[in-house]
């Protein structure tokens, strides 16, 4: 890709609009994931009028499989939406609020078109930074830019939490709470936050890797250094990397988030051992890099895990409340459940199935992939999650091929699976500054997934 102006200013305003997305409350709010989606959109309008006079630097070597898969459904979500499918598909709740009203017969598959027709803009605007970010990715300039500003803004974001935390200030914006007991920065929700924090945390890994990791010419007549010469550019390469891994460490354990915790723990040991995996790079170099990293993370814990540790060993109420949820979600899926209830529409459909057992309001199940199983039907969601699958297995790909630059796939898969482990625990990834962090990274990383020749 063309690295002229225009370009990079679109790029920069791509960053600086997923950089901001976390500070109105994780964009979790109409007002906000609204604003975020038409943003996004106009910075897609503006990469298309600057590709139109330069077609070649569209890059297509992303597969056309994934395209589909995604289309497919979003098609099926404007199916589930539309009323002009017959009465014989629409939810029974419409003939049975036209028989109460007394009107014509109308309706559709979704229990409310309006919610999922939000719902599906959402997805598209994440999918959009998901595409800008694998189109301005291919550029390693770019790539590198884009996880060190990602790793400075969760930075800037733990520091504000934590300094809140220790403080004992409850004022979040313009909500004020009684008390506040974890680390939540931003974010209304401490699991939610605890997710971001460990995207960028892998991010920030990521980038201490790549400042110590640059080769090195070898100079004929170049003199050895002395061990305090070494030690000295080594802090002077690492520090800001290394200061965000013990910050971003701390405020994530200090989250007391027991799913963030664990899901961003085998996201950050998967993206270590990918680290080391590749044979050309198994060097004292790289288990310096890995040991360092750890040990960095070991003291913030051991700093700061004491509530989190009581939380491990607890099951509590909110725990067996969520498994009775599954299991009543699980009943209609038995029944086979294709058409869904409407993408989106979880708050309300799930209140016909709900018991007495359940207290409390649960407009989110709490286990994304059986929320969108029991929105979307078996086939659809399916579509999405091979969609995802399928990007994941891109970067693993990439892993294995690349002959540089491969620590972005890395970082790709190490941040799927943990947004993916999460999910089956938590909302997190329904959260829009949240999806847009994890699309930018995944869309990098897919880009760098291939080689800069090609």
């Amino acid at each position: 890709m063309s690295n002229s102006w225009p370009r990079q200013t679109l790029f920069y305003a791509l960053m600086l609009v997923i950089i901001l997305a976390p500070l109105p409350l994780g964009s979790n709010r109409e007002w906000s994931w609204t604003l975020l989606a038409v943003l996004i959109s106009g910075l897609s309008l503006i990469w298309l009028l600057l590709s139109a006079s330069k077609p070649k630097s569209i890059s297509t070597q992303l597969n056309p499989g994934i395209y589909l898969l995604f289309l497919l459904t979003c098609a099926w979500v404007l199916i589930q939406a539309s009323g002009w499918l017959p009465v014989s598909w629409h939810h029974p709740l419409w003939s049975m609020t036209s028989e109460a009203l007394g009107t014509k017969p109308g309706g559709s598959i979704s229990v409310s078109s309006e919610d999922s027709q939000t719902a599906l803009m959402r997805l598209l605007s994440y999918a959009l930074v998901f595409f800008l970010s694998f189109q301005f990715g291919k550029s390693r300039k770019n790539a590198l830019q884009a996880i060190r500003l990602l790793a400075f803004a969760g930075l800037a974001y733990a520091i504000f939490g934590l300094i809140k935390y220790w403080s004992g200030d409850a004022g979040l914006f313009w909500l004020q709470e009684t008390s506040i007991s974890s680390v939540h920065s931003t974010f209304i929700n401490r699991n939610s936050y605890a997710t971001y924090a460990g995207l960028t945390l892998l991010c920030a890994i990521a980038w201490f890797y790549q400042s110590v990791s640059v080769h090195r010419s070898n100079r004929v007549y170049e003199m050895p250094q002395g061990r305090e010469i070494r030690i000295e550019q080594f802090i002077l390469k690492t520090w800001k990397p290394l200061t965000a891994i013990l910050l971003l460490s701390t405020a994530l354990i200090l989250t007391n988030s027991r799913g963030g915790f664990i899901s961003s723990f085998l996201g950050c040991i998967v993206l270590l051992i990918a680290l080391n995996a590749r044979q050309k790079i198994k060097t004292q170099r790289s288990k310096a890099i890995i040991v360092t990293v750890i040990t960095v993370a070991a003291l913030a814990f051991f700093m700061s895990s004491e509530v989190l540790l009581e939380r491990m060993d607890k099951i509590d109420v909110e725990g067996n409340q969520r498994l009775a949820v599954y299991e009543l979600i699980a009943e209609p899926l038995k029944q086979g459940h294709f058409k869904g209830l409407g993408y989106g529409t979880f708050s309300d459909s799930f209140r016909m199935y709900r018991s007495d057992e359940i207290s409390g309001h649960y407009d989110k199940a709490h286990n994304t992939y059986l929320e969108n199983i029991f929105e979307l039907g078996w086939p659809a969601a399916l579509l999405l999650f091979s969609s995802i699958g399928w990007l994941a297995i891109m970067c693993l790909k990439g892993i294995k091929q690349r002959g540089r630059d491969w620590v972005y796939p890395a970082t790709g898969l190490a941040a799927t699976v943990l947004v993916g482990v999460h999910s089956a625990f938590d909302f997190s990834l329904q959260i829009p500054a949240v999806a847009v962090t994890y699309a930018c990274i995944i869309g990098i990383a897919c880009a760098q997934s291939y080689s800069s020749r090609l």
